[in-house]
């Protein structure tokens, strides 16, 4: 198994708000106990359908600008900002500037 992951290797999925590939996780390396790795790029200027997770999420922004919505509060993604998003905390995240919005994210057990 790969402990070194390239996001040009990956397929990734396209969904109405975004394109995302899970980078690192047990289908694919030797991460375990439900760590997985991904990077998303968001392009809508809408927010997509909102995500819940039975599992706490670390998202990174690394370029653009956008917004997260998390639970009822929003913020402004911006590169260099990480956001926490609890175990079943509706979440959804949308483009303000004029290129995508790319944020790493990582998923862990509580």
């Amino acid at each position: 198994m790969k402990i070194v992951v390239d996001e040009n290797d990956f397929s990734w999925q396209q969904h109405s708000d975004r394109r995302s590939t899970d980078l690192i996780s047990e289908s694919n390396t030797p991460a375990h106990a439900g760590l997985s790795v991904g990077v998303a790029e968001y392009t809508s200027t809408d927010y997509g359908p909102l995500q819940r997770h039975e599992d706490q999420e670390a998202v990174y922004c690394v370029s653009g600008r956008g917004t997260i919505r998390v639970g009822d509060e929003e913020y402004d993604m911006v590169p260099g900002r990480a956001v926490y998003v609890g175990r079943g905390v509706a979440h959804a995240t949308k483009r303000t500037g004029p290129e995508p919005v790319k944020v790493v994210y990582i998923h862990a057990p509580d």
